[in-house]
């Protein structure tokens, strides 16, 4: 009990921590709303839980001596990740009968910034090597992180995303949608440069 009782404090300070996921989420849920956020949190919650799972049954042994492997995964999902924040903050308000190029994220445009999201597998790592014995994490141990973390990382998710829906409802005008939009595209790039930084 106290064992999963870690886990899950761990899963909530790193799921609830600002991230570029998580500002997508916010950003999402003001222009979208929640119930066309949730494929978005959904993709995200599985891509980051899938990156748990493949790191604890070996793989991060091999991440950890490939450093050209690192250092590609930091350049792609940082690129990737700016080009979202350039999206963010040149879009204005969607309304419900938009064309599908300001449509909300899909899946697997969720699971794809996990798995191209430095943070996540930064957290990944730490996650096994915290609840780990000798570098190797028991399966039972692992399957229990991993159904708790996809509990907890969905949820707090889902509470970015509901802050943006409460956001949302005060921006009244077009011009506050861009301006808020701006702003967070700007957070957001900032949280990807933050986070390649500190993966280094």
């Amino acid at each position: 009990m106290t064992l999963f009782l870690a886990m899950a404090m761990f899963a909530l300070v790193t799921s609830l921590s600002p991230g570029p996921v998580n500002i997508l989420a916010t950003i999402t849920g003001a222009n979208h709303g929640y119930v066309r956020t949730i494929p978005h949190i959904f993709g995200a919650t599985i891509g980051f839980v899938s990156i748990l799972i493949i790191l604890g049954l070996g793989l991060i042994q091999a991440f950890d001596d490939s450093h050209t492997a690192t250092k590609v995964l930091n350049y792609l999902g940082s690129v990737f990740l700016l080009y979202l924040a350039y999206k963010v903050a040149t879009s204005g308000k969607t309304e419900q009968d938009d064309t599908k190029k300001n449509a909300a994220p899909t899946l697997f445009q969720g699971l794809l910034c996990q798995w191209l999201n430095p943070k996540a597998w930064i957290v990944s790592l730490s996650g096994v090597t915290v609840f780990s014995s000798n570098g190797v994490i028991p399966l039972e141990d692992l399957g229990a992180f991993s159904v708790i973390f996809f509990i907890v990382c969905y949820c707090c998710i889902s509470t970015w995303a509901l802050l943006g829906l409460t956001i949302g409802k005060y921006l009244e005008h077009p011009i506050h949608y861009k301006l808020f939009n701006r702003i967070m595209g700007g957070l957001l790039a900032l949280t990807v440069v933050y986070v390649f930084f500190i993966s280094k």
